[in-house]
């Protein structure tokens, strides 16, 4: 016979045994339940098991705990189990739920369980939430938390001169607070109708063939990871993320290959993006250093890319002294220069993966052409442009630096 789903009225009508404990399970929640003791106290726990072994956690006591906000401390408790984290042994005190509910403790879950699965920038979302809010509000109830609260968040960050990073600082904590209503962790968002602190910029920043020759060469010095990255960036005019998390299944040398599946990429559709020569020399001049990734955190790593591309960044400007650009100009660069080289736009937008365009909307459901073979001639247009600059005469051959990519220059 099924159980019954354990109400508030069950609750209160448990009378404590004449000795040891009485317990009370949920008959929709399995694991979950109250459990009373013979002097009365009674206290909501939870039992599971992590690594094969069973656990119990006790969530709090009844009735400073209602039924509602342990049966949402059960819900996070076995996220963190998802997770591979035991939340009997990470909370902080006994017989509370503080540690659950602490806004660190809850974005980390909300990480885990939200931004990873359904959001491929989860990374930023990490990283903004992380940098930006958990300093300030690491062990503060996240159902306690108030508008005033998140506003001194972001106006600190304006303050700085980082509205960008402020608008999309809200938007990562606008998502956090967003799954917890979804979660029934809170009734309301905070920040509910908050508008952001600004709009942000569009960037036009296009690096001139002496600048792109300066970074070119810099980047070739400092070597691996980040020069091979940054250059990649210029011959293939990917994103960021998509290099940087670049899969040696993904690479056909041979071929001059690169297929960035759908769950690698931003727009969330298959891409082949054409090698060049000089692209196939980058890629097989590059340490093995993991059996996954090109371009690894580091060799016992089997998820994460590489990191710390604002100090390489950084690097390469003061030692060439090209400044204000992004590594996303670098792409925006590459588009421009194949458009100056009279490249057609339904092209470049093939080789960029914009479904915008030639490629929007009907048009692009229906034009399955893959222009693969006019993608490769214009990114050999553009390698053999970027054989011709040199730093010194405004337009050093990159084919001939080579040392670290032994580059050769291809036939033009």
């Amino acid at each position: 016979m099924s159980r019954p789903p354990l109400t508030d009225v069950a609750v209160r009508a448990l009378k404590p045994p004449s000795g040891g404990t009485i317990e009370l399970w949920d008959g929709k929640f399995p694991g979950f339940g109250v459990r009373m003791s013979a002097k009365g106290t009674k206290a909501f726990v939870l039992l599971y098991r992590i690594k094969g072994r069973p656990r119990r956690l006790t969530l709090g006591r009844y009735p400073m705990l209602s039924l509602t906000e342990a049966r949402r401390a059960a819900q996070l408790a076995l996220a963190q189990v998802a997770t591979g984290v035991d939340p009997a042994v990470r909370r902080q005190s006994p017989a509370t739920t503080a540690n659950l509910f602490a806004f660190e403790t809850f974005a980390a879950t909300f990480i885990e369980r939200y931004a990873k699965p359904k959001n491929r920038d989860w990374r930023e979302t990490e990283r903004l939430i992380s940098r930006e809010f958990v300093p300030h509000l690491a062990a503060q109830d996240v159902r306690e938390i108030t508008r005033a609260e998140i506003l001194a968040v972001i106006d600190a960050i304006v303050l700085r001169g980082s509205t960008g990073s402020a608008i999309h600082a809200l938007a990562a904590v606008r998502r956090l607070f967003n799954w917890a209503v979804e979660r029934g962790v809170v009734e309301h968002s905070p920040i509910q109708g908050l508008k952001p602190p600004g709009r942000i910029k569009s960037r036009d920043r296009v690096l001139s063939d002496f600048e792109l020759a300066a970074v070119w060469q810099i980047a070739d010095r400092i070597g691996y990871p980040f020069g091979p990255i940054v250059q990649l960036l210029i011959l293939t005019g990917q994103r960021r993320g998509e290099v940087t998390g670049m899969r040696w299944s993904d690479i056909d040398l041979a071929a001059g290959l690169w297929s960035i599946t759908s769950e690698r990429n931003k727009s969330g559709r298959p891409h082949e993006v054409p090698l060049t020569r000089s692209c196939v020399d980058i890629l097989r001049a590059q340490p093995r250093a993991h059996e996954i990734l090109v371009f690894p955190a580091n060799r016992h790593e089997t998820e994460n890319p590489v990191s710390g591309h604002g100090k390489a960044k950084h690097r390469i400007e003061t030692m060439s002294g090209v400044t204000g650009w992004t590594l996303h100009d670098l792409r925006r660069t590459t588009a421009t220069g194949m458009a100056k080289l009279k490249v057609p736009p339904h092209v470049i937008e093939r080789v960029l993966n914009h479904a915008s365009g030639s490629f929007a909307g009907v048009a692009g459901i229906y034009n399955r052409f893959g222009y693969l073979d006019e993608m490769r001639t214009a990114l050999e247009a553009w390698e053999c442009h970027l054989t011709t600059l040199s730093p010194t005469s405004g337009i050093a051959t990159f084919a001939t630096s080579g040392k670290t990519t032994s580059t050769r220059a291809p036939t033009c």
